[in-house]
């Protein structure tokens, strides 16, 4: 009984402290909660933002400069190879007309076709250059694309970013409103920061999307030009190709003109040969009249000595031929003289077979030649030889 009065006395003891404390607080107002500052991670989105846009912009400015420059260089390989098929239409047109040309006109041709040929080389490698030039700024449009796009992708994760850092500031400002009523304010002023961040975010956005549309029309500018720099390539194969058979065509004609030639200058040998000079030619050897009348083997031998001398300049010349040949012998009587020169003409007949006219197929070439005396007339035993040359004859010395 004892034990629980002292347990009830202590709890009086405690009811009558908590009265005497309620008492000393009754009538106070609540002490004011520090409100907590939001972090300013929304200040740091928009410029990180705005400062990846403006570098977009630049990527892109300088992207369609690019593209622009690669059109040009496209137009100008087209021009170059429209050139090109032009020079190769000529050279054919040029080449067609060479049959009906004199050999000075054929000879003005080939020059200028010379001249047209390594134009169109030269031609041929400033395209070459131009379009590995044109492939180099492909390749370089497309690395800026594949930059461009990546930025892109990058701008639109700081978007992202940026909304969680305003869901933070959003939270942040509850918070605080459940801290007291001086935080009001400080939840005012969060929300209307947040909705000037939300307009710049919805600002940043359209310049975002401003961004993916410029890329898309530098993407389509690029396939255009690609295609430029493709119909250019194959125009230049196809001009590569139409200077090719241009070049096969002049070498075929070239030939046929080499052959042409050749065939006029073997015609004009021929006639040359078969024709005569009106003027003849005089020569005179002496020989022995009775040794070679008399079939002596010596004086033979000695009349072919001096045949030869007289006749070596014609043989070792050029286009010479004996086309005819009036052959004179003195001696004392006439039928002696006339017998002299047939001996002269079998001679020649046999032994300088190679000064003779070409004969007709099948047959075997034989002297032109007439035999003549001076009877009674001195000194016996010489011979006048009347020589009628083909026409193109030219003498060795």
């Amino acid at each position: 009984m004892f034990t629980l009065g002292g347990w009830l006395f202590a709890d009086l003891l405690l009811g009558l402290a908590m009265l005497f404390a309620v008492a000393n607080t009754v009538g106070q107002e609540p002490p004011t909660p520090t409100p907590t500052p939001a972090p300013d991670y929304l200040a740091t989105a928009e410029s990180d933002l705005a400062f990846q846009e403006a570098e977009n912009l630049q990527t892109v400015e300088a992207l369609e400069s690019q593209i622009d420059e690669a059109a040009i260089s496209a137009q100008q390989t087209r021009e170059a190879a429209e050139v090109v098929i032009a020079a190769a239409t000529e050279a054919a047109n040029t080449e067609a007309t060479r049959a009906a040309m004199t050999s000075d006109q054929r000879a003005t041709a080939d020059a200028q076709a010379t001249q047209d040929a390594a134009s169109a080389q030269a031609t041929i490698d400033a395209l070459a250059t131009q379009q590995a030039q044109s492939a180099s700024n492909v390749d370089d449009l497309n690395s800026q694309l594949a930059t461009n796009v990546a930025q892109a992708t990058e701008a639109a994760s700081a978007l992202d970013e940026m909304a969680t850092q305003q869901a933070e500031v959003q939270a942040v400002a509850t918070a605080n409103a459940d801290s007291g009523a001086n935080a009001q304010a400080t939840v005012v002023a969060a929300q209307s920061q947040l909705a000037t961040s939300e307009a710049n975010a919805q600002s940043a956005r359209a310049t975002s999307d401003a961004s993916s549309q410029a890329l898309a029309n530098a993407q389509a500018t690029s396939d255009a030009s690609n295609q430029l720099i493709a119909d250019a390539q194959a125009t230049s194969a196809a001009s590569g190709q139409q200077i090719a058979d241009a070049q096969a065509t002049s070498a075929a004609s070239s030939q046929l003109v080499a052959d042409a030639e050749a065939s006029a200058a073997a015609l004009s040998e021929q006639v040359q040969l078969n024709s005569l000079n009106p003027n003849s030619v005089e020569e005179i050897i002496q020989v022995s009249l009775g040794g070679v009348t008399g079939g002596d083997g010596d004086a033979i031998d000695d009349a072919i000595a001096e045949l030869d001398s007289v006749l070596a300049p014609y043989i070792d010349g050029q286009n010479c031929r004996l086309g005819f040949v009036l052959i004179s012998s003195r001696a004392n009587e006439l039928g002696q003289g006339v017998t002299l020169s047939n001996a002269i003409a079998e001679l020649i007949n046999d032994e300088f077979s190679e000064l003779l006219p070409e004969p007709a197929e099948g047959s075997t070439p034989e002297l032109a030649s007439v035999s003549i005396a001076y009877p009674g007339t001195e000194p016996v035993g010489e011979v006048e030889l009347q020589l009628f040359l083909s026409s193109g004859c030219q003498p060795a010395g």
